[in-house]
């Protein structure tokens, strides 16, 4: 096998390397993060509370297209709306709580707010011709009609919750 022969093979080995490396965090559906909040231990006369999120990763999806209404001659709606899909990822909170008369520690509060999925969709536009389809009474020809036009809005589906306690 040539010199050539075998970088060429190396390369592609590598390219499958690190497109298998990289393919699981691509499935995921958010980027975690962890908030970095040590430094406050210095300031503050109590230790540092911790937080760990993730950063939703928005995934497009397929607009629906347009359909044909009958009496127009403009498909409806002109603009489509494009859906977006995330989850917004689950992001606890706990602090330890000290007791302000003696050094123990009465345990830690916790807020935990759980994964929820959330949909979006752009805004639409919808347009209607200012002429309206052949009539028979103009022998086949256009009328004029009242140019028509509209925007659909955006719209956002989503239930987040959270929940206290003391743990």
């Amino acid at each position: 096998m040539k010199l050539t022969k075998r970088a060429g093979l190396a390369a592609m080995m590598t390219c499958m390397a690190t497109a298998a490396a990289v393919t699981p965090a691509a499935a995921e559906s958010s980027v975690p993060v962890a908030v970095p909040l040590e430094g406050l231990e210095t300031v503050l006369p109590f230790e540092s509370p911790t937080v760990s999120t993730g950063v939703p990763m928005p995934m497009p999806g397929s607009p629906g297209g347009p359909r044909h209404v009958v009496g127009s001659l403009m498909p409806s709606p002109v603009l489509p709306r494009l859906p977006v899909t995330t989850e917004v990822p689950s992001t606890p909170l706990k602090a330890p709580l000290a007791d302000p008369l003696t050094d123990d520690k009465l345990g830690s509060a916790a807020l935990t707010t759980p994964s929820a999925p959330v949909r979006a969709e752009s805004p639409g536009a919808i347009l209607g011709a200012p002429v309206t389809p052949p009539q028979a009474e103009l022998l086949g020809l256009p009328g004029l009609g009242e140019p028509q036009a509209g925007v659909l809005a955006p719209t956002l589906h989503g239930s987040p919750a959270a929940n206290l306690g003391l743990a």
